[in-house]
């Protein structure tokens, strides 16, 4: 596919996801697994394989090593995602995650990612930006997801937001508070859209966020810096969304969890589909939760068919905050 997409996804530390499902997990205990996985994983890569089965054009870019990339070639090719990534030597991680059957809970390990120095660093901005610019027009969602390999820091990651956005991107960040607390400082304008989790946005503001109101009020705190659309995801309480100086508290529909792995994902995903779509923001962050609804309740990744998630969202009842 060539010419400018509708969303293009940047992951600098993508990784192998190992999901090893166990009836229940018992620190210091042997056990026998249910069942394994493996996935292209990474939170960019993550949003492109939902925004694609959402029917969104969309490029996944960032850093994949070169010894080990087929994993996620194959992905790619099979979701109908375009493959932005740039190669550099040496081995793409594999982030080990037990998930929990009985609880629905996932336990992550995840590990560092190809270290990078100053002259691999280089030439991977450089490449990358050379496999990017021609995917980026006016209008383009960018989005910027998960953490950063050893060797590259939050200003490198706002030089390659920063020429992209120049090509008239707009900015999603979807990352920790320590790198989101460093981006929000020297990215200008400020990012159009910013989705932190609870523990995320507590580690960005330095204290502990312990209702809705609470966290409403540090995502007031990113509007006057000039963030257009906060969505905090409270895991299974539901989300806080902060718009147009408003802001809600919706709660997330009951559903069976499978797996919490994705949901994130699926949530950002969503919510820049429906924005693409031309929806307004606050019924976009709904349709992103009900598409987070409807992905932790299968352990497999993929989404039901349009209509359930359209029905997962009727049950979606914000309130003004």
């Amino acid at each position: 596919m060539t010419g400018t997409l509708q969303v293009v996804t940047l992951t600098p530390n993508p990784a192998i996801d190992h999901t090893v499902t166990l009836e229940r997990l018992v620190p210091g205990a042997v056990h026998r697994a249910r069942s394994e996985q493996f996935e292209a994983g990474g939170k960019g890569i993550g949003v492109a394989a939902v925004l694609a089965a959402l029917g969104v054009r969309v490029a996944a870019g960032g850093w994949l090593g070169a010894e080990n990339p087929q994993r996620f070639e194959r992905s790619f090719a099979q979701a109908g995602i375009v493959d932005a990534m740039w190669r550099v030597p040496g081995r793409t991680r594999t982030n080990i995650k037990l998930a929990d059957a009985e609880r629905g809970e996932t336990t992550d390990i995840n590990l560092p990612g190809i270290a990078f120095d100053a002259s691999l660093l280089a030439g991977a901005e450089a490449g990358l930006l050379q496999t990017l610019r021609p995917r980026v027009g006016p209008g383009t969602w960018l989005t910027v997801a998960g953490s950063l390999p050893p060797g590259v820091t939050p200003a490198d990651l706002a030089r390659l937001a920063d020429t992209l956005r120049a090509q008239g991107a707009r900015l999603m960040l979807d990352t920790g508070g320590t790198t989101l607390r460093a981006l929000l400082e020297v990215l200008r304008p400020a990012p159009d859209f910013v989705k932190p989790n609870r523990a995320e946005l507590e580690d960005l503001v330095g204290h502990p966020l312990p209702s809705p109101g609470a966290v409403a009020d540090a995502a007031a705190q990113l509007q006057q810096r000039g963030v257009a659309l906060v969505v905090v995801s409270l895991g299974g309480d539901g989300a806080v969304i902060a718009s147009q100086g408003r802001r809600w508290f919706a709660a997330t529909p009951p559903v069976p969890v499978a797996t919490t792995v994705g949901a994130g994902d699926a949530l950002v995903a969503g919510t820049l589909a429906a924005l693409i779509r031309g929806r307004a923001p606050l019924d976009a962050a709904v349709f992103g939760m009900a598409c987070a609804a409807a992905r932790i309740q299968r352990i497999a990744p993929g989404l039901p068919p349009l209509a359930e998630i359209d029905a997962l969202a009727a049950q979606i009842r914000p309130h003004a905050l």
